[in-house]
């Protein structure tokens, strides 16, 4: 018997040492190469599995494989954001002592151009609907929009005041910037890069997240310890939800379709589920589970079509960032060229129901299924 448990134990132990996080290493900054030492940004660039590390007046590129420094690219003083366009593997850098923003080639880990900006630009975003980058700049109140084909300034768009936070909904084309003293957001249009609406919000709005499920945005409040939901096609306030103390970052778990809200003055976090448009979820089976699942055999996703109560069905592909990458068809879907991983498979329909609560004696409902593509 105690030969039993101790096997067991050490099993257990195993199992664990094997899932267990740990710190993996730590990487100097301030040394002969990367010369950095208050770094204060990162970003991703998922093609050649490189992170950016901005701080200073510099970018440092680190081998996401080995963990190593591979490259110091001098940018221009007061470092305050990066993003990563995907669609042309390129880097931006926002230098808010310099007023520009510099452009990194995300293949050869150099500048390739420097764009002026606005007053002490301090924050930037992607918006992949129209291929451009929006610079956000908090003493000049302004937006500056780069077009990244051609890394030139093509508009400078007037906002609130002391413009903190930004985020593209590519679903509807938009650009959402958070003005942190004028207690709103201006809702910016991808295509024509004018302002569609100025929406109130909280107290000292400081972070934003686009919900690419439910096509939404979220704005935490840092002031007032509330988060405001926009509706993403008609630009309208939904509701205003409490939170903590001091909310000031989202992240989002698409498969339980939940947002994450730090709150920094109450050290808590804060956890928002989407139960409006139908969205069902639970951990419990239910009737709906029995459909029968999307197979994925040699780069072709087989859908099952929609059961005979069901009718207006939809489906869509997302990424593991929540964003669309493909409508999906019943029956076969090619999904040979996306790249091995999670993805998820975002199954709306509209069924027949005479329960009360219901428009026109219908309900709506939204289903969120995990699905992983392989080699």
């Amino acid at each position: 018997m105690r030969l039993t448990r101790l096997v067991a134990c050490l099993v257990l132990l195993a199992v664990s040492l094997v899932s267990a996080q740990w710190l993996e290493k730590t990487i100097y900054l301030p040394d002969s190469l990367g010369g950095m030492t208050s770094p204060g940004c990162l970003a991703y660039n998922s093609a050649n599995n490189t992170i950016y590390v901005g701080g200073d007046a510099c970018v440092i590129a680190i081998d996401g494989a080995t963990n190593q420094k591979v490259a110091r690219i001098p940018v221009a003083s007061g470092v305050r954001a990066i993003c990563y366009n995907p669609q042309s593997n390129k880097v931006y850098c926002a230098n808010a002592g310099s007023g520009n923003v510099t452009v990194i080639d995300g293949a050869t880990d150099s500048v390739i151009a420097t764009v002026a900006a606005g007053n002490h630009p301090s924050a930037l975003c992607h918006n992949p609907a129209a291929n451009k980058v929006y610079c956000a700049n908090d003493i000049s109140n302004e937006v500056t929009v780069i077009d990244c084909a051609s890394n030139q300034v093509i508009a400078s768009v007037d906002v609130g005041r002391y413009p903190w936070a930004l985020c593209a909904n590519p679903q509807d084309n938009k650009v959402y910037c958070a003005n942190h003293d004028g207690n709103d957001i201006t809702i910016i249009d991808g295509a024509t890069n004018q302002v569609l609406a100025t929406v109130a919000t909280g107290d000292g709005p400081w972070d934003l997240w686009y919900d690419s499920l439910g096509n939404k945005v979220y704005c935490a409040n840092y002031s007032s310890g509330n988060v405001t939901v926009i509706d993403g096609a008609s630009n309208q306030v939904q509701r205003t939800i409490d939170v903590g103390h001091g909310p000031l970052d989202f992240c989002q778990n698409p498969a339980q379709n939940r947002v994450y809200v730090a709150n920094y003055r109450s050290s808590s976090i804060s956890v928002l589920r989407d139960s409006g448009g139908g969205i069902e979820e639970s951990f419990k089976p239910q009737a709906s589970s029995s459909k029968p699942a999307a197979t994925v055999v040699r780069g072709v996703l087989f859908l099952p079509p929609a059961s005979g109560v069901e009718r207006g069905a939809s489906s869509v592909l997302l990424d593991i960032s929540g964003r669309k990458v493909l409508d999906l068809k019943p029956g076969p879907n090619d999904v040979s060229r996306f790249a091995p991983g999670v993805y998820f498979i975002r199954e709306q329909s509209v069924v027949s129901s005479q329960h009360s609560g219901t428009e026109n004696g219908v309900r709506r409902t939204v289903y969120v299924r995990k699905v992983v593509l392989t080699d």
